[in-house]
């Protein structure tokens, strides 16, 4: 019978991951999370950030995983932007915009995903991917908090 490990090929150990965050910030217990952040935006609405590590079959992108996460279920004023690419912290990251409205205002949501450094004898994909969130009447302040504390996201080891 074969045995199956954490870590272990077909399940392998998240990569080091860093996050700065304001100090007015708490770092909440992570559930299936890497990392989670949550603060308090400018209206008193909450500004939340989670990083996760995803694997997935061999071949599975970066940009397969963000277009994943942009399909949202049907909701008031849903935009669903383009992806697009950027690099944060000497890695290449894709992205997306996806927002809508609810009765407390609009909300944004921006995803990240970056390839992990395979190790030699992986048959698999591994991946980092970030969701930060902002909502309420104040969003437009706290989405520049939010993309100050995700363009300091570094994975695997110091700038």
């Amino acid at each position: 019978m074969p045995v199956i490990a954490f870590p272990g090929p077909a399940a392998p150990a998240p990569p080091p991951v860093t996050l700065e965050v304001p100090d007015d910030w708490d770092a909440v217990p992570p559930g299936a999370d890497l990392l989670r952040a949550r603060g308090t935006g400018a209206a008193g609405d909450p500004v939340e950030v989670a990083v996760r590590h995803h694997t997935g079959p061999a071949g599975y992108a970066a940009a397969d995983l963000v277009e994943a996460l942009g399909v949202q279920p049907e909701r008031s004023g849903t935009e669903v932007e383009r992806p697009f690419v950027v690099e944060i912290g000497g890695r290449e990251w894709v992205a997306r915009h996806v927002s809508w409205d609810e009765a407390g205002g609009p909300v944004v949501e921006v995803h990240l995903a970056a390839g992990v450094d395979p190790a030699a004898d992986d048959d698999l994909s591994r991946l980092v991917v970030a969701t930060g969130r902002v909502r309420g009447v104040g969003v437009d302040a706290d989405y520049d908090v939010l993309q100050s504390v995700l363009e300091s996201l570094v994975v695997g080891g110091a700038r």
